[in-house]
């Protein structure tokens, strides 16, 4: 049984989640819940769970207030629950750390439990908390955090500017940087799209997503198509031909 522990200021996003993991995921249980963050907070230095599902949008302290007071050092794993779409996700998202977004959905509620299963270390690395909170305090500032490019073998924290493009493959992702570098990621091409559009990036093709600042030149010839500063050639669908060369006007 995975043991797991609930922060969230309301009561009923706390009971519905409780009863949705005792319907969908029963290798889960439910040791305790808190809708007072320090509280959860004593509890949790004194009885570390397996997991612990922590709410981004609190009144009194936020998950990224929790996580500060809890320190670096964290033997469980987290998974974040929210209901907007705004401050926070996307520094989460930078972090590759999971989320949940209200009204919890039960097959979203499975994979992230299963996902939690199939790790071999449950500790998240101390860099990857720092990270997120870095993230956090440079979203307030409206700047670009770090991403975490994870992989089996590590997890590589990189500027979204030091990305060159990123290449669908299956379900993983090719991600180029300089020096000839490439890292294979599992993420989908869609996840990295989600979270590098609203930073100068562009795909040109349902298999690419480019940074528009190291693209190169553009070739008007075979249907047209980009040189990117690695010297990679990146094929331009049609449809996406003309708002591509708004953007690099």
């Amino acid at each position: 049984m995975i043991k797991a522990v609930i922060i969230d200021d309301e009561q009923h996003s706390i009971d519905t989640l409780k009863w949705k993991l005792e319907n969908y995921c029963p290798e889960v249980e439910v040791v305790a819940a808190f809708d007072n963050p320090a509280n959860g907070i004593a509890y949790l230095q004194k009885t570390p769970p397996g997991l612990l599902f922590l709410d981004i949008e609190m009144p009194m302290l936020n998950g990224f207030d929790v996580l500060e007071e809890l320190g670096r050092d964290l033997p469980f794993d987290i998974i974040f629950t929210t209901a907007y779409d705004n401050f926070g996700i996307q520094a989460v998202k930078f972090s590759a750390l999971d989320y949940l977004l209200k009204p919890v959905q039960n097959k979203e509620l499975k994979e992230a439990i299963e996902k939690h299963i199939k790790k071999t270390q449950q500790k998240i690395p101390a860099e990857q908390l720092d990270v997120l909170l870095n993230n956090v305090h440079a979203e307030r500032k409206g700047k670009v955090g770090k991403i975490a490019l994870a992989s089996k073998e590590s997890i590589e924290f990189v500027e979204a500017q030091d990305i060159i493009c990123c290449e669908a493959n299956s379900n993983y992702t090719n991600v180029f940087m300089d020096e000839d570098r490439k890292r294979v990621i599992s993420r989908t091409l869609k996840e990295f799209e989600d979270m590098l559009l609203p930073h100068n990036f562009f795909r040109p093709h349902n298999s690419f997503l480019i940074n528009l600042k190291r693209v190169k030149e553009f070739i008007r010839g075979d249907g047209g198509y980009l040189v990117m500063e690695n010297k990679m050639k990146i094929p331009v669908s049609k449809g996406r031909k003309e708002e591509l060369m708004d953007l690099l006007a």
